[in-house]
């Protein structure tokens, strides 16, 4: 956009936390977008708040500083790049973002009773109670067969498919109460991971909270996981015991119920993707963006960096550069597993399943329960492939737009 020297700037609502003596946090939590800056950018982000022309905060900089500051660059960067801004000369033109967390009537304190030091012990009491369990008695260790509820085929794909799905929403509910005891909002929402189909927690505002507290809510979903895993165990080994009596459908049922959470959880160390570990990691090493900027440095190994590009990446903090270096063979290696994987696999298994169903079907009568038993079936195993597919489709219009609002930006 072009503006001049001249020019009244008038802020979004920005939300702020101080990094460190020099820096900080700085940004817009309807759109999650933050940056951090030296303590000076963001004195001139207030000073043109305040209704300072950008001459007049400039001349006040070079006066304090004793040398030139390019105030009207910075500012076209708060318009554009960061959309910091809201209004220019009193027009639009960055739009509030109207944004409503999920659940928002779960109080902060339930999500502090939740999680909290002693929940987490306990959490991890039950967890390690059964795995104890299971090395010591050589049992209770879940395999693929576990399944399998019933000899019906149907009624173990659905029971699996509603078990593996309510089990995610409190994996992610879990992330929802744990952001909620830190004082943040968040969101339930589906999308993907790599070529991988997820449900997922956006709490991308987290990051106002200091880097040592948000660990509770990266851990919060895996310790559900294994604290109904470690239940589940105790239940079949109280049963075998004749302490408690499952039916036969329940212990089938629990055994299943402990498959789907075992991959769950291993499915969080897959740290190539954006996992909950893979945010516990790059906290660990203070890396403010590792993945986009691994992606950034194995760009540069294939092919010159544009000038943009360039900029990028000398703004990298050095610590997070050693980290990258290391990191990008994580990275790579997993991804080109993580592939092989889906093809070899999930999707292999999704067309060898869909192959033998419709075989099934293709004499059965339109009117009959094989046929529609058939239709039920193949719609259950296409959902995954639905939704990586419809996440990939936002994902590739949401790029579309920031690019389409770029041009726009600098074409005024």
């Amino acid at each position: 956009m072009n503006i001049s020297g001249d020019s009244i700037l008038k802020m979004h609502p920005l939300a702020r936390r101080a990094e460190n003596e020099e820096e900080i946090l700085i940004g817009r939590t309807d759109i999650s977008n933050f940056i951090v800056l030296p303590a000076i950018g963001v004195e001139i982000i207030d000073m043109l708040d305040e209704g300072k022309s950008i001459n007049e905060v400039a001349t006040i900089m070079e006066e304090r500083l004793g040398e030139p500051v390019d105030v009207l660059d910075f500012a076209q960067d708060l318009i554009g790049s960061y959309q910091f801004v809201y209004m220019v000369d009193g027009e639009v033109v960055n739009e509030p973002v109207p944004v409503e967390d999920h659940f928002s009537w779960i109080k902060q304190g339930t999500g502090q009773f939740f999680f909290n030091r002693v929940a987490f012990g306990l959490y991890g009491l039950l967890f390690f109670t059964g795995l104890l369990i299971c090395v010591f008695t050589g049992k209770y260790i879940p395999v693929y067969s576990d399944i399998f509820v019933s000899s019906s085929v149907t009624v173990s794909v659905v029971v699996s498919f509603v078990a593996t799905w309510v089990f995610l929403f409190f994996h992610e509910m879990a992330h929802l109460m744990a952001a909620r005891s830190l004082g943040i909002g968040s969101r339930i929402g589906l999308g993907h991971r790599l070529v991988f189909a997820v449900a997922e927690t956006n709490m991308s505002n987290i990051v106002l909270v200091e880097p040592q507290r948000r660990y509770r809510a990266f851990l919060a979903g895996m310790s559900w996981d294994a604290m109904f895993w470690g239940i589940g165990v105790i239940l079949l080994f109280a049963n075998d015991q004749g302490w408690l009596t499952l039916v036969p459908f329940m212990e089938a049922f629990i055994r299943m119920l402990n498959v789907i959470l075992l991959m769950a959880l291993a499915f969080q160390f897959m740290v190539f993707m954006q996992t909950d570990l893979y945010y516990v990691l790059a906290t660990k090493f203070h890396c403010s963006n590792l993945m986009v900027n691994t992606r950034l440095f194995l760009k540069g190994k294939f092919r010159s960096l544009r000038q943009d590009e360039q900029e990028e990446w000398e703004y990298v903090a050095d610590h997070e550069k050693r980290v990258i270096r290391w990191y990008s063979w994580v990275y790579l290696i997993g991804s080109v597993w993580g592939i092989w994987f889906f093809v070899q696999y999930q999707l292999r298994m999704a067309v060898d399943f869909i192959w033998i169903i419709a075989d099934d079907m293709k004499n059965a009568p339109l009117h009959s329960w094989e046929f529609w038993d058939g239709i039920l079936l193949i719609l259950l195993v296409l959902v995954p492939f639905l939704i990586l597919g419809w996440s990939w489709m936002r994902a590739y219009r949401q790029r579309r737009s920031e690019r389409e609002r770029a041009k726009s930006l600098q074409g005024t």
